[in-house]
């Protein structure tokens, strides 16, 4: 550490050095015709003040090749870097002062003039040591050298009269070569802490430069790390729901077969196990795709009422197996501008919520508008309430109140986080209300909206019999449709399998197919183009789809072909409610009309 110190140290140093040698010699060609001026002029002050014509000329041609010289020797010991720097300074310093000393001996013209003519040619040779000065104080030896070698030849000169006077101006004389030489250390002290500033300003520039590389190659990797978990999580929604979604039809179908008691708490025990899976499952991917930025809002005007009649529906026989009520108030003609699907999970996940911790009473929705231009949508329930420390806390990933045996039936603390990263990409803002024993409250302000109703995902009907309903399943996994097979016999439906586009035309084409149930993702293209290509042989085919990509843009264009839209995996149940939606929309919307 003190060798790299002493190393840096000794770099400063001659760079210093380097710099000095540089900016006298640019000083020196920047001002040789001003000198040379000044030069004339004492020259010509001699020839006036009596000297033969000669001796200035003599002195003037002297001065001027001496100084030309100087120039050149400097010009050669700046591009000389191979030489010890110190050994070139002292070079240009002997060589100064003997530029100095020919300027000084101009001192000797005064012998033969008058005291107003010295007087005169005293102050142009102190002008001179003043002008170098600020030419040549960044070199000390040369500052001093050029300076004494001018001032010191008039002092001594004005010493030899005898008069009291001349030794005063004597004196002052000197007094003023020692105020010039002290202007040029402070100037010389300023022009080392330029160059020591300018020096660490480009360390900490380069420092700053290289850290910037480092972000940016940290940036660079970051965004190829999210691009790749991206695709990472893309291809682990898909292939981890694949198996997931047979495993639950087929857990479905085994808990409404005829049973022992034994065998039906098994087939319930591992229904509910899958369903905790597909819980866990649906929390983390989501919570991975909103961190890594890969879902982005779709945003629609949403009828506010209709929404929340049909998101209360989907929850209703889960409340009431608790024996509790559930309440959703809206007032008509509320709007709301928003993401459908991202909007229907946040309620959802409080409704959820307020549902696993209330055990009597009720829960529900409620909107009320605040002014013009926002309104407030109120979760609420009448459950364990929430002490102040917790009504934060419950919004981090695993975090769970209430709950001290981790029983997974009762969630895995993952659904708040949701609604709070949901939120937040909303510019949804939510505060919670709660007191222990007397329920929670969460608040959900959000910009009313105000337009045409749109058609929002889902129906209020109630979920009618299947029974003898021809359903095609077009999906090219032989596991998933060999479960949809069975989930779907067992709900009374007939059924038609296939695993090829080509052969759920036929199938269409051929037989009377009354909805078709299709995955996004197959072989030879997906799921949207698929209905668009059954539609052609049965205009207006009721359809659902299944897929284990949530993304905006896809749900948007099966909202527009009006599909409803299952995430994988899917349950029996999920799947009966989503094939009567398909119908029922069928049923009730107008058929098109013809030209």
């Amino acid at each position: 550490m003190h060798n790299a110190s002493t190393t840096a140290a000794a770099g400063f140093a001659q760079d210093l050095d380097e710099l000095r040698l540089q900016t006298i010699t640019e000083f020196s060609s920047n001002l040789r015709w001003q000198i040379l001026a000044a030069v004339l002029m004492v020259a010509a002050m001699g020839v006036v003040g009596g000297l033969p014509w000669l001796v200035p000329v003599a002195w003037a041609v002297a001065v001027t090749a001496a100084r030309e010289w100087r120039l050149a020797l400097f010009r050669r010991l700046v591009a000389q870097v191979e030489r010890p720097v110190a050994e070139r300074l002292r070079q240009a310093g002997w060589s100064t002062l003997l530029l100095g000393c020919l300027h000084g001996a101009s001192a000797g013209f005064m012998f033969w003039m008058d005291v107003p003519e010295s007087a005169i040619l005293t102050m142009v040779l102190t002008s001179q040591a003043a002008g170098s000065a600020a030419a040549s104080y960044t070199i000390k030896p040369v500052s001093v050298g050029f300076q004494a070698g001018m001032v010191v030849p008039s002092a001594l000169v004005w010493a030899l009269h005898p008069h009291w006077w001349s030794w005063a101006i004597a004196a002052l004389l000197l007094m003023l070569l020692g105020v010039q030489i002290r202007f040029s250390e402070q100037n010389r002290r300023v022009f080392e802490e330029a160059f020591r500033i300018r020096t660490e300003n480009t360390v900490l520039l380069r420092q700053l430069s290289h850290e910037r590389e480092q972000l940016a190659e940290a940036r660079d990797a970051a965004v190829r790390a999210d691009l790749s978990k991206s695709r990472f999580l893309a291809a682990a929604s898909h292939d981890l729901r694949q198996p997931m979604q047979s495993l639950a039809l087929n857990s479905g179908t085994l808990t409404r077969m005829q049973l022992d008691g034994e065998t039906r708490a098994i087939a319930q025990e591992i229904s509910e196990g899958i369903e905790v899976l597909r819980q866990m499952l649906d929390g983390l991917l989501d919570i991975s795709q909103l961190d890594a930025g890969a879902v982005r809002p779709h945003l629609q005007q949403i009828p506010l009422k209709r929404f929340l009649e049909n998101v209360c529906e989907r929850l209703r026989p889960s409340v009431l197996a608790k024996s509790l009520a559930l309440h959703c108030e809206c007032e008509d003609g509320v709007f709301v501008t928003s993401d459908v699907e991202m909007l229907r999970r946040i309620v959802s996940n409080l409704l959820d919520n307020a549902l696993k911790f209330t055990e009597q009473g009720s829960i529900g929705v409620r909107v009320r508008l605040l002014g013009k231009d926002r309104i407030r949508l109120t979760v609420w329930d009448t459950g364990r309430g929430l002490d102040a420390q917790d009504q934060e806390r419950v919004f981090e990933d695993f975090a769970q109140v209430g709950n001290p045996q981790r029983d997974r039936r009762r969630g895995h603390g993952l659904g708040l986080g949701i609604v709070r990263r949901l939120a937040r990409l909303l510019s949804i803002r939510y505060t919670v209300d709660s007191r222990v024993g007397e329920g929670t409250r969460v608040h959900l302000d959000m910009p009313a909206a105000a337009g045409a109703e749109p058609v929002v995902g889902g129906s209020s009907h109630a979920i009618p019999a299947l029974i003898a309903r021809l359903v095609l399943v077009v999906d090219d996994d032989a596991a998933v449709l060999s479960a949809y097979r069975h989930a779907l016999a067992s709900l009374g439906c007939k059924v038609r399998a296939v695993a090829t586009v080509e052969a759920a035309c036929a199938a269409v084409a051929e037989e009377s197919v009354e909805v078709a149930v299709v995955d996004y993702r197959l072989d030879d293209t997906d799921g949207l183009q698929t209905v668009r290509r059954l539609r052609e042989y049965r205009p207006g085919l009721p359809a659902v789809l299944v897929s284990a990509d949530s993304s905006p843009q896809m749900l948007a264009a099966a909202l527009q072909m009006g599909m409803p839209c299952l995430r994988k995996p899917v349950t029996d149940a999920s799947l009966a409610q989503a094939i009567n939606e398909a119908l029922n929309t069928r049923m009730t919307t107008p058929p098109p009309a013809k030209d």
